[in-house]
């Protein structure tokens, strides 16, 4: 028998209707009642040019493969069936479907396709164009896409404007949570456009979509501009009114921070994100910011961070062992590096989850125990007694600890270098980078292991160079960036699968083969309700930290923006909601 989970039409008319939902736990926030999100400005005038910028290059529109390196804002461009919002993270919100039925053991999901939905041509929307994004994606898309749609048994085209996803079962006969809400995020592509090309080679030609924007021009490498599409199909949509109030979108590539900076201060582009605190302290000085021309505008806020952390490569013989890799975690002096390098700005990231309710403090709850004891043999005993340690200011005691380490593993100190005691194997490896604000980092890592007797080279290439090495995963040891989401799910069956440690492009960036781990993401993923969601993901953190399959590193929770006051004006900033510049809107 089948639930329908949404109360009627996200599409108003002349009356209005609750929206269409579906939700992870329960009840989603928002009824359907509401005219608009209550976190932007429904009466947000349109019009006006957004001149952003960012660091580096593009050589590619089509951000769904792993070749070519695309440019930003294409997401603009491209509808979903569903969406999420800002102050929901546990449920989708129709766009391109305006209902949506669910088998009540998740075994299908039915979406009915908005009337009214259209690409940018003007031509309607099908579930023809549905079929057809899935197994373009699946088939010819990023390794992600591929793992998603494995799970689908069947696409059955009801008729053209509804269309139902049978899912496959598991081993137990039981059926994953959450692939409803992850086919309620399919991006849909147009079949008659794209029936026929290669969809996984680079192009520089736009994909035709459904979005609030489209390309409008773009100049390799250096910028790529953005029109609104002024008869969007979806503009009135509660969840998205207030919206995406530019006319156009610019965002221009610099090969430095520095030149972007200077780009800001020449009035050349209207804001600027800042992330390096010391640039935030130091280079803001200008005449503009002095005469409160150029806002600097800077809050805390309660969201999922961007967690830095140091990443073994798994594939490397030399990280196997776990007590190698703690040794070297030991050796990196977060204090000092914060504040040589970042000023004292930074926190130090003791979790994949910091910023958030999912971080682990102190020693694990009896339910957490009950979580990790079945996999006991495959994780370490630490994890079982307390969570991972800030960084000590006793270096000497740091550094003790860590030559006892390197010793019980076999690496002894000979002529003032690390070797094995039997292979007389270096222990050595590259710390690969492309961005120069890391170098002092990596070079400060350098002089914290020169004790132990370990020798990292610090290598700087280019993007190229680097996208290629993370992609084919051929590093030593990188810096990488986790963002995980308030919603933690599927996503960490991704990260930790085994099947993906091998593959190219995958987003098991570390290469970890640990069956453990993996087990605990699957939990994760089918957690069924917040307060088991919140125990599964403590318990899954502490594996992964306590493993030491990375080095503890940094995050800040401070939003820091310069604009130009003139020209931009935005809702009032709210630490839960954040930042978000759809919402914003020209000034003028």
């Amino acid at each position: 028998m089948k639930k329908i989970i949404v109360l009627s039409l996200l599409f108003s008319s002349a009356i209005a209707k609750p929206e269409t939902f579906i939700s992870r736990f329960g009840a989603p926030k928002h009824d359907g009642t509401e005219k608009n999100m209550p976190f932007v400005n429904p009466d947000a005038p349109k019009g006006g040019r957004l001149r952003m910028a960012t660091v580096g290059s593009f050589d590619s529109l089509n951000r769904l493969v792993i070749k070519g390196f695309p440019a930003e804002g294409l997401t603009m461009t491209q509808d979903t069936l569903m969406r999420k919002i800002a102050d929901d993270p546990h449920s989708v919100y129709g766009i391109i479907a305006e209902k949506v039925e669910l088998e009540k053991d998740n075994s299908a999901v039915t979406f009915f396709i908005n009337p009214k939905a259209r690409f940018h041509d003007g031509s309607s929307i099908t579930t023809q164009d549905v079929k057809f994004s899935i197994e373009t994606l699946r088939d010819k898309g990023l390794p992600r896409y591929k793992k998603y749609y494995s799970l689908i048994k069947e696409i059955k085209i009801i008729d053209d404007k509804t269309i139902k996803i049978v899912f496959l079962p598991d081993d137990k006969g039981s059926y994953d949570k959450e692939m409803p809400i992850i086919m309620g995020n399919l991006i849909v592509l147009p079949k008659k456009a794209l029936e026929g090309k290669d969809f996984s080679a680079i192009t520089l030609e736009a994909i035709p979509g459904s979005g609030p924007y489209k390309v409008k021009s773009h100049e390799f490498g250096r910028k790529i501009i953005y029109e609104r599409v002024k008869d969007y199909w979806a503009a009135d949509l509660p969840i998205l009114k207030g919206t995406f109030n530019f006319d156009e979108i610019s965002i221009e590539y610099f090969k430095s921070d520095h030149a972007l900076r200077e780009s800001l201060k020449a009035g050349e582009i209207d804001f600027y994100m800042e992330v390096d605190q010391k640039s935030w302290n130091t280079a803001y000085n200008f005449p503009a910011v002095k005469d409160g021309r150029v806002v600097k505008f800077q809050n805390e806020h309660h969201r999922p961070v961007a967690v830095r952390m140091i990443i073994f490569n798994m594939k490397k013989a030399i990280f196997a062992d776990r007590r190698v890799r703690k040794a070297i975690a030991l050796a990196f002096d977060f204090n000092q590096i914060n504040k040589t390098q970042y000023h004292g700005s930074f926190k130090e990231a003791l979790s994949l989850f910091a910023n958030t309710q999912f971080q682990p403090k102190g020693k694990p709850s009896e339910d957490e125990v009950k979580i990790l004891s079945p996999y006991k043999a495959q994780l370490d005993d630490e994890i079982f007694l307390d969570s991972i340690k800030p960084s000590s200011i006793d270096r000497r005691a740091a550094l003790k600890q860590a030559d006892a380490l390197l010793k019980d593993a076999g690496w002894v100190i000979e002529n003032g270098k690390r070797v094995h005691k039997d292979t007389k194997e270096l222990l050595a490896f590259t710390f690969t980078l492309k961005d120069p604000r890391i170098e002092g980092v990596a070079l400060e890592f350098q002089r914290n292991l020169k004790p132990l007797g370990i020798q990292m080279t610090v290598s700087k290439i280019d993007t190229t160079q680097y996208e290629k090495q993370s992609v084919e995963k051929t590093f030593d040891v990188i810096l990488h960036t986790w963002a995980n989401s308030m919603s933690p799910g599927i996503e960490q069956t991704y990260y930790f699968d085994p099947k993906m440690a091998d593959q190219a492009g995958s987003s098991n960036y570390i290469g970890i083969k640990n069956e453990a781990v993996y087990a605990l993401a699957q939990k994760v993923a089918n957690a069924s309700s917040e307060q088991e969601l919140m125990t599964d993901v403590k318990a899954l953190d502490r594996a992964v930290m306590g493993m030491y399959y990375q080095i503890p590193g940094v995050y800040d929770n401070l939003t820091c923006i310069a604009y130009w006051k003139d020209k931009l004006d935005f809702p009032k900033y709210d630490p839960d909601i954040g930042v978000n510049v759809p919402e914003w809107w020209w000034a003028k």
